[in-house]
């Protein structure tokens, strides 16, 4: 049993990336949390920063390579957001990482424990031909994952309360 997640379906879907599936499973959002850790800044330089999650073998983040469409818990608020998981292939990204960019926010993140909610899978990962090309993209992703997560109340402590792992 990995997370308290031991349905064969339930990890068949997560692996191949069906998370409205895993979502209706479950019968709430799968949803993990991690502590923000320092990446190499990157996104922010392309006017996308991102809380890069910390990684352990006990948070191994079950989940198909792409992007999703999420939302974000700490300090006991709510934000929509986009998330990548993946190995970053447009920078020769080698290992894996998962990494969230919080719509409309700014602020410091680093050490605080997130929980995040997996609503929508939006696209594979993908390499681009460069940094010009991932960032339309980027704002693309950000358009759609808006889409989705409008197709939903936004969550409150009282009625959508994920059981994360």
């Amino acid at each position: 049993m990995i997370h308290g997640i031991d349905s064969p379906d339930v990890l068949d879907a997560l692996m191949k990336g069906e998370i409205r599936k895993v979502n209706s499973l479950l019968g709430s959002f799968y949803c993990v949390r991690a502590r923000v850790i320092h990446g190499n800044h990157l996104g922010r330089t392309l006017g996308y920063p991102t809380a890069n999650l910390e990684l352990s073998e006990n948070n191994p983040f079950l989940l198909a390579n792409g992007v999703y469409a999420v939302t974000v818990e700490f300090d006991n608020l709510f934000h929509q957001g986009m998330a990548n998981a993946g190995t970053r292939p447009t920078i020769s990204g080698k290992t894996l990482s998962v990494e969230v960019n919080i719509f409309d926010y700014s602020g410091d993140l680093y050490g605080k424990t997130l929980a995040v909610s997996f609503i929508d899978r939006i696209r594979d990962e993908k390499k681009f031909d460069g940094l010009d090309h991932l960032v339309q993209q980027l704002h693309q992703d950000k358009t759609e994952a808006r889409r989705l997560l409008s197709n939903r109340n936004q969550p409150d402590a009282d009625t959508d309360n994920p059981l994360c792992i």
